[in-house]
């Protein structure tokens, strides 16, 4: 962090997440940008869950939603320096106008995640609106089976194959999820991250990785660099989660926390 700096020297953050009864998932995208030092984080979602939010992390910036509005939407998006798209959104008709807009007109990094990557493996065409964009696609094997079109079975029985594959095909940096999770960058190298553990088998953990990655973006690393990067510290996080609470009793907001721990941990390193 540079000595003279202000919050927009760490990036203005879009997070376009969550839907009614679904505030946890903005919540934790939204906090573990924060807590990686991202300098703003503007949440757009649910009307819903303004007051919500408002309450649970007064830091973030609330744009709420009713009614489908292009127009605004386009204005958030060429406010942000990066945007996070998915988490808890659900698959409705708004929703996917939501992610339709984002994926034709997003200038800048993105993170896609969740139920953004459900509905683009439902409107595959629109895959190829991303081939010439920053973008970083976090899905588990359930949603890369649904990407890809490929049985459960057949990428787990080869997963460095079938990322290799679909990144080749569509140039995206992609963080396939699962107990060793897997990195790679259009035709670059297979990265395995080795940190984490089995108290992150929780629900939100996902949403708190892909805010971490977001993150990092917002501070000026790759795609490559903030996916790589940004599941290390995610696992890390876990495991001093784990340590302090055990394995059995982690929240995911617990992972988000004790990611202020790993970058103590890293710049003391530096």
């Amino acid at each position: 962090r540079k000595a003279d700096s202000n919050k927009g020297t760490y990036g203005k953050v879009l997070m376009i997440a969550g839907s009614k009864g679904m505030s946890g998932a903005a919540y934790l995208n939204a906090l573990g940008a924060y807590r990686t030092g991202a300098g703003l984080v503007r949440i757009y979602t649910a009307e819903e869950n303004r007051a919500i939010l408002q309450g649970q992390l007064p830091e973030a910036v609330i744009t709420a939603y009713g009614l489908y509005d292009e127009r605004e939407l386009l204005k958030l998006l060429e406010w942000a320096d990066v945007i996070c798209i998915g988490s808890g959104m659900g698959t409705t008709e708004k929703a996917w106008k939501i992610v339709r807009t984002t994926a034709e007109n997003a200038e800048v990094p993105c993170v896609i995640d969740a139920d953004a990557l459900n509905l683009l493996s439902e409107h595959r065409k629109y895959i190829k609106q991303l081939l010439s964009k920053q973008v970083i696609l976090t899905p588990h094997i359930k949603e890369f089976s649904r990407l890809t079109g490929k049985a459960v079975e057949e990428i787990k029985a080869d997963r460095t194959g079938a990322l290799r594959e679909f990144t080749e095909s569509t140039g995206v940096t992609c963080i396939l999820k699962d107990a060793v999770t897997l990195i790679r960058t259009g035709a670059g190298r297979v990265f395995v991250n080795s940190s984490g553990c089995a108290a992150m088998a929780k629900a939100g953990s996902g949403d708190v990785l892909a805010g971490i990655v977001t993150g990092l973006l917002a501070q000026g690393l790759s795609c490559h660099e903030a996916a790589v990067l940004g599941a290390y510290l995610h696992g890390r996080a876990g495991e001093y989660a784990a340590e302090a609470k055990g394995i059995y009793s982690i929240l995911a907001r617990d992972i988000a926390e004790n990611t202020g721990e790993v970058m103590k941990e890293w710049t003391r390193q530096m």
